[in-house]
């Protein structure tokens, strides 16, 4: 059987619109009527329909996160969800942060192919807004989308953004301070032959981390050895079986996120070597007890901010905004980290 508002209603003993009025929460309904109401909604297991809620006013209650993605990193998610580390954690702050102002989260991984999805969500209405991360600069359809919805916020995605429309908010990771931070630490140590093992330059990410890099080795004197790991743990074991066999010298390793400072650090081991010093980027739970270094952005403050963009309706909201890295050297500093809240 079909269970909808009328069975409702009759089992209540009230009008159809009595029961819309308690399932939208209109404050001109008895205590006792909707206490009723919501009794009969328990008892058949009745489940409103959204769609009809957004119809009659009701605001939604459900934050998109759209992660891009293209179909390889979709199987990296399915075969093993930890090499998405850094996204996982995201989405755990985002969802906490959302539960807290008794939002719903929804993610997705879309690419190119699927992006109309993201846009029937808004034409309906089922979301209050979009939280957009992992983009490569200047992409096509979120600029498109940028131009007919709001509200959306972009995480890491531009330093110059070309849409300042109302509604449209930026969120950077302080991504070049912190690859500077990392870089001068390893210089401070004594390591002159540090290598970079960048990340995806097509991101603001990679680009910005590359640049914090380049800007510790020349402000030292010291030459660049720059790689192009594209973010990848395949491209990063690539890279260093490649820089062994050519008995390439080097003492550090910089790598633009942690799942490629995994793969250094394995195959660094799996050849005897444990004088290289190892930094990453992310602060993914297994790094530091890895030993291995990491920047640490706040994930915390991101995630806090980039809801409350969407949900909060105060009008002087700031357009651009950065979150800071911290550098994570030691176990003891991992521990006291807020990230682990």
């Amino acid at each position: 059987m079909k269970i909808n508002s009328t069975k409702v209603a009759q089992l209540a003993g009230v009008s159809r619109s009595t029961v819309s009025r308690v399932i939208n929460n209109y404050s001109n309904v008895p205590p006792e009527t909707k206490e009723i109401v919501l009794k009969a909604i328990k008892e058949l297991g009745y489940i409103p329909n959204s769609s009809a809620q957004v119809l009659a006013g009701k605001k939604s209650k459900t934050i998109g996160l759209f992660i891009y993605g293209d179909n390889s990193d979709k199987n990296r998610i399915l075969d093993n969800g930890l090499s998405f580390g850094y996204y996982l954690d995201f989405i755990n702050r985002a969802l906490k942060e959302s539960l807290k102002l008794e939002y719903q989260l929804l993610v997705d991984v879309i690419n190119d192919d699927s992006f109309h999805k993201v846009e029937s969500l808004y034409i309906n209405r089922s979301i209050v807004g979009g939280i957009f991360i992992g983009f490569k600069e200047d992409d096509k359809n979120l600029e498109n989308l940028l131009k007919k919805f709001s509200p959306l916020v972009l995480i890491d995605y531009t330093l110059k953004p070309k849409c300042l429309n109302d509604g449209v908010y930026y969120i950077n990771t302080e991504d070049f301070t912190g690859a500077l931070t990392a870089t001068r630490h390893l210089i401070e140590l004594g390591k002159r032959k540090i290598i970079h093992i960048s990340g995806d330059k097509e991101k603001i990410s990679g680009k910005e981390r590359e640049r914090g890099y380049l800007e510790a080795v020349q402000n030292f004197g010291i030459a660049p050895m720059i790689y192009n790991g594209n973010y990848s743990d395949e491209k990063a074991t690539e890279i260093v079986k490649n820089i062994l066999k050519e008995k390439i010298e080097f003492d550090a390793v910089f790598c633009a996120n942690d799942n490629m400072s995994y793969c250094v650090n394995r195959i660094l081991k799996e050849n005897g070597i444990d004088t290289v010093s190892i930094v990453g980027f992310d602060n993914l739970r297994n790094t530091i007890p890895l030993g291995i270094m990491s920047v640490a952005p706040d994930i915390n403050s991101l995630a806090k901010m980039a809801v409350e963009l969407l949900i909060n309706v105060e009008k002087d909201k700031t357009k651009i905004n950065f979150v800071k890295t911290r550098l994570i050297k030691s176990l003891e500093e991992y521990i006291k980290e807020s990230y682990l809240d």
